[in-house]
């Protein structure tokens, strides 16, 4: 059920390309209107198997089909009966005020008669609407739910209306732009003019050496975001804006003052983006529904005045746009209703179709957090079976020549035969240990990760330490190098801290715990670590209980058994092999400590 500002002749129902319309037969000023939407999706998926998703909840589509229908016959319509009731009034006339009604010609005048003419227009709407190639209608699609949502908003926030009527125009200027609109000197802004011209003058430059720098300038001047706006404004409009459409318009605009109001109108949008500047009351708030004001001695246009060009200028795009087929657009990417979000690492690091030296990093990082989690709760297993990841390591790592692309594949070769029990070893490890184990000697960040894990000593020196901070800050910043917990990010800080401190640096050692309270925001541990550092006392933390988070009660002995799957989601296979180890009583009381197995040692 939609509540309108209109309301129909016809007791019959109205079959429009984006559903069908049902009015309620008594005139009132806001009337019910029911519309159906079909949700259509394929039955069969385009690899022949069933689709698995039935429905997309059907909201969206009829949100947009009330706002094709208003945008189009520049009416009011909403699923919420309150709104109507708050902005249409139950008769016009009388002082202005600062109700919409008072602002905006039509949109929200009560009682509006819809004859079978209007359906027609709305009908031929929306059926160009719906056969423009896909990224075009996406773009128009965005503009008209703008138009129909700044109506709401030109009385409570004028400058966000303004800002929303650019922005409505401005978005559909990114995708089609005027191809090579030939520009002239004398119509660039005439304060940059004169200062350009007095820097060719003093120059001394030739008339030909002038003529080129100002079609530089001019170039330039066409990639600006406000020259865009103006220009794919001024190019989408019909010789109708001037003539049958301003028959019932109060002060419309002359052609020859609508690209100094253009200009104005992007000026005022970027005064409230950029400076959250309200727009000024003489440009809203008595305007008598005229397209135009006066402001500064100069027509500029007013709320209204953009209104009508919005829609104007919206229409012509979709009368223009193209409508051939975009066989690369995927629509079940744009279907409503839908979040997209990481699935758990035990769900997919298993997949050696998937596994290479350029999703290793990430594989790493998504073995690494099943493996802590486990640590973390031995009741509830996540470590997935990676044979065949393994093996594909195996045959990859001959024909990878960066030590830096073999890390993360040797890290997670390493780690699983360190920590699973013999029976999942690999019949070749030893041999592969003992060719690409030297790949993680050097100070590396995956280097660290690896013996933090396994409880090894730090034993680089305190400079190369501090390098290795230096280098995995810059690919933080810049979104690169190896994916990790952001705990080891914390605990490489807190062992150059350490060491730091050992070597009388005591204040890099400070500043290092600081920054790893930053990198680990919020974490309670790291915030008294600091201000016990501040008041002289020197670190003492083990970093695998901080990357792992063991904090449990007291206990004599828990293993951490750990079954591995061998489908990801289905059915788990139980193993009677576990992960070896377990967390025995640890000293001092309240945290856990794990002494892992040997990793296997090359002779």
């Amino acid at each position: 059920m939609l509540y309108t500002n209109a309301w129909s002749v016809s007791p019959d129902p109205f079959d429009l390309p984006i559903g069908r319309f049902l009015f309620a037969t008594a005139t009132a000023t806001i009337t019910p209107v029911t519309i159906e939407v079909i949700d259509r999706l394929e039955t069969i998926a385009p690899d022949g198997s069933k689709e698995l998703m039935i429905a997309t909840g059907g909201t969206e589509l009829i949100d947009d089909a009330a706002d094709v229908f208003s945008f189009s016959l520049n009416i009011s319509c909403s699923r919420n009966d309150a709104v109507m009731e708050r902005f249409v009034p139950q008769q016009l006339g009388g002082r202005p005020t600062r109700m919409p009604s008072s602002i905006l010609r039509r949109t929200f005048d009560p009682g509006i008669v819809l004859r079978e003419e209007d359906f027609t227009q709305c009908r031929e709407f929306a059926t160009k609407l719906l056969a423009l190639r896909r990224d075009h209608f996406e773009a128009a699609i965005r503009s008209i739910r703008t138009v129909t949502d700044e109506c709401l908003l030109v009385s409570d926030d004028p400058a966000l209306a303004c800002t929303l009527l650019v922005a409505s125009l401005e978005s559909l200027a990114q995708l089609s732009i005027p191809a090579n609109e030939r520009r002239s000197w004398d119509t660039y802004d005439g304060k940059k003019r004169k200062v350009f011209d007095e820097a060719i003058g003093n120059a001394n430059l030739s008339p030909d050496q002038a003529a080129t720098l100002r079609e530089a300038v001019l170039e330039i001047d066409q990639l600006s975001l406000r020259r865009r706006f103006v220009d794919f404004t001024l190019a989408h409009i019909e010789p109708s804006f001037y003539r049958s459409e301003a028959a019932d318009a109060v002060r419309p605009i002359r052609s020859t003052d609508l690209a100094h109001a253009l200009n104005v109108a992007y000026q005022l949008r970027s005064t409230n983006v950029h400076t959250l500047q309200a727009l000024a009351p003489e440009l809203w708030a008595i305007t008598d529904r005229a397209d135009t004001l006066h402001w500064e001695g100069r027509p500029v246009l007013s709320l209204e005045g953009l209104n009508r060009l919005c829609r104007h200028v919206i229409r012509t795009f979709v009368n223009r746009g193209p409508t051939d087929l975009d066989e690369t657009f995927d629509y079940r990417r744009h279907l409503p209703g839908i979040v997209r979000m990481p699935l758990a690492p035990q769900y997919w690091i298993w997949q050696a179709e998937i596994y290479s030296p350029d999703t290793a990093p990430q594989v790493l990082e998504g073995f690494i957090q099943t493996f802590v989690a486990t640590l973390a709760d031995p009741d509830n297993p996540q470590i997935p079976d990676l044979s065949a990841v393994l093996e594909k390591i195996e045959a990859a790592l001959p024909d990878t020549a960066s030590v830096a692309q073999r890390r993360p594949m040797v890290a997670t070769y390493l780690l699983w035969h360190a920590i699973m029990s013999p029976d999942h070893h690999r019949p070749e490890a030893t041999a592969t240990l003992e060719r690409y184990e030297a790949d993680l000697h050097g100070p590396n960040q995956v280097g660290f990760a690896v013996r933090v894990l396994l409880r090894q000593n730090i034993e680089w020196v305190l400079s190369d330490q501090l390098e290795l901070i230096k280098q995995r800050r810059d690919d933080l910043q810049r979104g690169r190098g190896q994916p990790l917990p952001p705990r080891f990010d914390a605990a490489l800080l807190l062992a150059t801290a350490t060491r730091c401190w050992n070597e009388d640096r005591v204040d890099d050692g400070i500043a290092l715990i600081s920054e790893a309270v930053e990198v680990l925001p919020g974490e309670t541990q790291l915030i008294a670590i600091e201000n016990e550092a501040r008041q002289g006392k020197q670190p003492d933390l083990d970093l695998f209980d901080f990357v792992v988070g063991l904090r449990a009660p007291e206990q004599e002995s828990v293993t951490a058994q750990v079954q591995v799957p061998s489908t990801p989601m289905g059915e788990v296979d139980p193993v009677d092999e576990w992960i070896s180890g377990s967390f025995p009583a640890s000293d001092p009381p309240q945290s856990w400590t794990w002494d892992p197995p040997s990793r296997p040692r090359i002779e």
